[in-house]
């Protein structure tokens, strides 16, 4: 009886020992009741007393049932609403069930259970629907706010992965700044010795003291040194126009037209100071006549992602590690195999290895984005597959196969 204190009833019937009677009967559960003679009082007290339930007969002067009907549903279609009628009005009964009556009870009402069965088997639909309804609602706010996070993660994701694409940046101007020194220092070095040696010469001139031994020593001093700064300008010079290349690729994303096996000597010169003073060796086997109309900085992070997370990781412990690099052209497809002898990995590591924050090296500087960056290149801006293969000990191959135009999808 207690669940039943609070709920509201309205009863409408004309006839008022009928209307008594079930009100009696519901006021004895707990309800509370509210009655009306008529559907048009009716409707006035459900504006004015908003009713949980609404028991209603059909004939009734003033407004019958089926326009009491009506105007609920219209107004709140999920408030339950039972129609009170006499045997003889079972069309009328069959009407009101279409405009949207939860139930009937046939009067005159020879067992109140029969009431008492069909408000309760009402209230409980009606709590179906709330909840329901609820239910909906939570999870459109929860929709919403796993929405957010998404786009707070993606946005999260995007400047972490820019960032990790600057640091990558930022080592490689390191890295070929501190490897144009050696030549740039020679050269200096060179062309100082060289003014030394022409301010003596130039003395010597001056002087009318010049001999012809000193003469030809001077020349051979001009061949070797003017040599040697050639030599190790070309160097520079050689090193600049690489890294050029390869930082404009990396901070862009443009397609152009490229050869695959210049460009990937371009990136390798670009990496050499990480690992030239290491035992490591980097092979390439790659066919000289792959010319690529497609992303070369999304290839140049791949192949920088994938060297340096073998030196990183991969040679972690091991002295003299060794890289293949082998690349063919299979129809319009590019099938590049990438093997390192390194450590190999356990079946963990490579179910999880290209889940973005997923690192063996956390706490020492490992962001875990690494291999994430290179499965979304390899899947998304080039169009392509990778495929892993890794055991502990016998290091890792990495199978990747992209289209050469990347415009085929």
């Amino acid at each position: 009886m207690d669940e039943n204190t609070g709920k509201k009833i309205l009863v409408i019937d004309d006839e008022v020992y009928i209307r008594d009677s079930m009100i009696g009967f519901l006021d004895d559960f707990g309800f509370q009741t509210i009655e009306a003679e008529n559907g048009k009082i009716g409707l006035e007290k459900f504006e004015s007393q908003h009713p949980d339930l609404v028991l209603c007969d059909l004939r009734m002067p003033e407004m019958d049932g089926l326009k009491v009907l009506s105007h609920v549903t219209g107004k709140n279609k999920n408030i339950p609403i039972i129609i009170v009628s006499g045997a003889g009005n079972i069309s009328d009964t069959v009407e009101a069930l279409h405009l949207g009556a939860w139930d009937y009870i046939i009067k005159p009402i020879q067992d109140m259970n029969v009431l008492f069965h069909a408000v309760g088997k009402a209230f409980e639909r009606k709590r179906f629907i709330e909840e329901k309804i609820q239910y909906q609602k939570d999870l459109e706010q929860a929709n919403k706010e796993l929405k957010n996070s998404l786009e707070t993660l993606e946005q999260a994701r995007d400047q972490l992965v820019q960032a990790e694409k600057m640091a990558a940046l930022g080592e490689l101007v390191a890295g070929v700044a501190h490897e144009i020194n050696t030549p740039v220092g020679v050269g200096v070095t060179a062309a100082s010795f060289l003014d030394a040696k022409t301010r003596e010469f130039h003395a010597l001139y001056k002087a009318g003291e010049l001999k012809r031994s000193e003469l030809e020593n001077y020349l051979n001093i001009v061949q070797e040194v003017s040599s040697s700064i050639l030599i190790n300008m070309e160097r520079a010079a050689e090193l600049i126009s690489s890294f050029k290349q390869v930082a404009v690729d990396q901070s862009s994303e443009n397609r152009r037209s490229f050869n695959l096996k210049e460009y990937m000597d371009e990136v390798l010169l670009s990496l050499r100071p990480r690992y030239k003073k290491t035992g490591h060796v980097i092979q390439i086997s790659c066919e000289p006549d792959i010319e690529l109309n497609s992303f070369p900085g999304a290839f140049s992070q791949i192949l920088s992602n994938l060297i340096m997370n073998s030196l990183i990781h991969g040679f972690e412990g091991v002295e003299n590690g060794t890289i293949e690099i082998g690349v063919t052209r299979q129809g319009g497809q590019v099938v590049f195999v990438y093997r390192d002898n390194g450590r190999g990995m356990t079946e963990n590591q490579k179910e999880r290895l290209f889940d973005p924050f997923f690192t063996t090296m956390r706490g020492k500087g490992g962001t875990g984005l690494g291999m994430s960056i290179v499965f979304n290149l390899v899947t998304q801006t080039l169009r392509g597959s990778i495929h892993l293969e890794s055991h502990v000990g016998k290091g890792v191959t990495f199978t990747i196969r992209f289209p050469v135009d990347g415009d085929d999808h």
